[in-house]
C-alpha cells in the first residue's frame, strides 16, 4: 500500500527526471492557494447570510415584517454567490490537462481572489451595522447599501472568468 511519504518519494524522483515538473508543483501550488482562498472567501459570505438569517429573526420578533421578503433575497443571492465562489473554476486541469494555465494566469486568479476580499469584507461591515441597529425605525438605506456591495460582489465574481479568456 502506498502511504503519503512513498508517493511524496516517488514525485521527487520523477522530478528529477522531468524537468518540467517544477513548474507543475508549483502550478498545483497555487491552485491549492486559490481554493484555500476561495473557500474562506465562501465561508466569510455564508456567515453573512447567518448574519441576515439573525436580523431577520430580531425583525420578526419586533412585528417588523415589510423588509423581510428583501432580506430573504438578499439572503439567497448571497448563497448563491458563495457557492460560485466555492465551486468555482480553478483554473488549471492538472498535470495531463489538454489546455492547461500558465503560471501567469493563475497568478492573476490568485491575485483577483484576494481583491475579493475587500469586496466580502465591505460586505461584511454593512450587515454588521445593519446587525447593530437598535432603531425602532428600521432603516431601509443600510438595506440598499448592502445591495449595492452585493451587487458589486456579484459582477466581480462573474467577471473571475475573464482571465481565463484574457490573451
Amino acid at each position: 500500500m502506498l502511504t503519503k511519504e512513498k508517493v511524496a518519494d516517488i514525485f521527487k524522483n520523477i522530478v528529477r527526471i522531468f524537468p518540467g515538473m517544477p513548474s507543475y508543483q508549483e502550478r498545483e501550488g497555487l491552485r491549492a492557494q486559490d481554493k484555500v482562498i476561495r473557500t474562506q472567501l465562501a465561508s466569510r459570505i455564508t456567515e453573512q447570510v447567518e448574519r441576515i438569517g439573525e436580523i431577520k429573526a430580531e425583525l420578526t420578533n419586533r412585528a417588523m415584517l415589510k423588509p423581510l421578503a428583501n432580506l430573504d433575497r438578499l439572503a439567497r443571492k448571497l448563497m448563491r454567490l458563495a457557492d460560485t465562489v466555492r465551486f468555482a473554476s480553478y483554473g488549471y486541469g492538472g498535470l495531463f490537462a489538454a489546455t492547461p494555465v500558465d503560471e501567469q494566469k493563475l497568478a492573476e486568479l490568485y491575485d483577483y481572489d484576494i481583491s475579493l476580499h475587500q469586496e466580502v469584507e465591505e460586505l461584511a461591515v454593512a450587515v454588521s451595522t445593519l446587525q447593530q441597529s437598535q432603531d425602532d425605525e428600521w432603516e431601509t438605506t443600510s438595506l440598499d447599501d448592502i445591495q449595492q456591495i452585493a451587487n458589486r460582489l456579484a459582477e466581480k465574481i462573474t467577471n473571475r472568468q475573464s482571465i481565463f479568456t484574457q490573451n
